[in-house]
């Protein structure tokens, strides 16, 4: 047999390390974020990434973002107390007409305004069956309202320290409900105007 009678497969380049390692770590990444995604999604009383502050869900105070809060604990710095109504209603408790005139679910008010640095007392009355959350990403907001009935409303309590800052922030239901809703201010999310 001479040389040329064998066939011999085409040398394999040598994997490199570097590469096999940035693949490696790419996949890890994605299999993070896919995770924190869905435990965000099955969780509804996960807090907020940690440079929003520490959130708690059970109706006792809650501590938005640390650049905004100085260094009080949710006392409002002086600028007192003030109490908020709000009464959630479903499409078939005709909440609030759409412009199209469909009844749509909403937050009767959506929005509202408070004092800077004042201690905010927020009082749900949710006539709807269905649970709803007021979150808020930039005031580290994430309260879970549960479900009532129109005949039985439930009422349930949070408080919160608003910014010391002047500004308006978007909140919203993070909660599945009536998607035209969900997408429209004055329905089922809105703004907390801080004047």
């Amino acid at each position: 047999m001479s040389a040329n009678d064998h066939t011999q497969a085409p040398p394999v380049p040598p994997r490199s390390g570097f590469v096999l390692m940035v693949a490696t770590m790419a996949l890890l990444f994605s299999l993070v974020a896919v995770l924190a995604v869905a435990f965000r999604m099955q969780n509804s009383n996960s807090t907020v990434p940690a440079h929003y502050g520490s959130t708690m869900m059970n109706g006792s105070t809650v501590h938005g973002p640390a650049s905004m809060m100085g260094a009080g604990t949710g006392t409002g710095g002086g600028a007192g107390v003030e109490t908020v109504d709000v009464v959630i209603k479903s499409d078939e408790e005709h909440a609030r007409r759409g412009p199209e005139g469909t009844w749509h679910d909403a937050f009767l008010p959506a929005s509202f305004t408070v004092r800077p640095g004042a201690t905010v007392k927020v009082t749900f009355h949710n006539y709807d069956e269905g649970e709803h959350t007021f979150t808020s990403m930039p005031l580290g907001l994430n309260f879970k309202i549960p479900g009532g009935s129109a005949r039985h409303p439930k009422s349930t309590t949070f408080t919160f320290r608003a910014p010391d800052h002047r500004g308006t922030f978007l909140w919203y239901c993070a909660m599945p409900c009536d998607p035209w809703a969900m997408s429209h201010v004055g329905y089922m999310r809105g703004y907390v105007t801080v004047a």
